[in-house]
């Protein structure tokens, strides 16, 4: 199982089956976290826009990983 490192706002590791293990990580640590997947992956995505300027999307788990992958928020370590 590969381990992730994101930075965004913080950093931290975590152990996952895929990118889009990400969410669920990110859900856990963030402030608002009683709003259904979908909303939150479109609320998450629209801050990292505001937070680098780059394009995130949102459709799935594995989109919203692999953007943040692409735009240097989330990288593979092991």
């Amino acid at each position: 199982m590969p381990r992730y490192r994101v930075n965004y706002g913080e950093t931290f590791d975590f152990w996952g089956q895929g990118v889009g293990e990400v969410v669920p990580e990110l859900r856990s640590r963030h402030l608002i976290s009683d709003e259904d997947e979908l909303s939150f992956m479109r609320r998450a995505a629209m801050e990292m826009c505001e937070w680098n300027g780059k394009n995130y999307y949102f459709q799935t788990r594995d989109a919203l990983g692999l953007s943040m992958i692409e735009n240097g928020l989330l990288e593979v370590i092991d």
